[in-house]
């Protein structure tokens, strides 16, 4: 069986270690297997090999038929990356919860004690969880102007998603240039979105004091960039300038 190294490499980066890897393709290539079997496939000592396949079990890559002698049989991949995914996230929502409830609060304190309040942002994965922490903090109202407000359009279908979730006291108006008629169903009452025809760049302001602009780099996704804004006289022009635009476009 011969495997590409990027399939290598990502089973590397899922946690598995050579052996657990040799291990695991010699069962998705062969069916069910004994230990012996799979140790004589996959080139694991036999020494190992019970060790090997204990932590495939633990990692839910594989399942144990128990007999004598135990059979292996290794789960499909797509179960397996949906079991993994469903574990990260978990862990992910525990450890963020854990962390944002105690150094958050620092954190406010420390950044109200200074005087700066523009800040550059380096990359479009920073860029987007800056965008999605804003939504998240906004309490009155949002102004976002999107290029293409659709789920297809690259990262900014993870801001479609936190608008569509959008608690019904705040209010969004929304300018863009394209929009799926799928979409349109889906909006809520408390969104408002008008048309354009040409749409420049990326914006949101948050309750008329939190700006974010977001500028448009390379095709790397460390070369995009963008300046976020606490100060009110930024949110203002920035307001300013959505406003002339939202009056110049077409309602839905």
């Amino acid at each position: 069986m011969t495997v590409s190294e990027a399939t290598l490499k990502a089973l590397k980066q899922l946690g598995l270690t050579e052996y657990e890897t040799q291990a695991y393709l010699a069962l998705v290539d062969g069916g069910q297997r004994s230990a012996s079997d799979v140790s004589a496939k996959s080139k694991v000592p036999f020494s190992r090999i019970y060790d090997v396949l204990g932590r495939l079990e633990e990692k839910q890559f594989i399942q144990v038929q128990k007999g004598r002698p135990s059979i292996y049989v290794a789960k499909s991949p797509t179960e397996v990356m949906r079991l993994i995914r469903l574990d990260w996230e978990d862990r992910l929502k525990e450890s963020s919860s854990i962390v944002i409830e105690e150094l958050q609060p620092i954190f406010e304190s420390e950044t109200k004690a200074t005087t700066r309040d523009v800040w550059i942002i380096h990359g479009r994965a920073a860029i987007l969880a800056k965008s999605i922490e804003m939504l998240e903090a906004a309490e009155e109202d949002v102004l976002l102007s999107l290029p293409s407000f659709d789920y297809s359009a690259g990262d900014a279908d993870k801001i479609v998603e936190r608008i569509l979730e959008m608690k019904s006291g705040v209010r969004v108006r929304i300018l863009t240039s394209s929009l799926t008629d799928t979409l349109k169903k889906m909006i809520p009452e408390n969104i408002e979105i008008r048309t354009r025809e040409r749409v420049f760049g990326a914006g949101i302001v948050v309750d008329q004091r939190y700006t974010l602009i977001m500028l448009a780099g390379g095709e790397e996704n460390n070369e995009a960039l963008g300046i976020y804004s606490s100060a009110n006289v930024f949110a203002a022009m920035s307001s300013s300038y959505f406003t002339n635009l939202w009056k110049e476009s077409d309602p839905l």
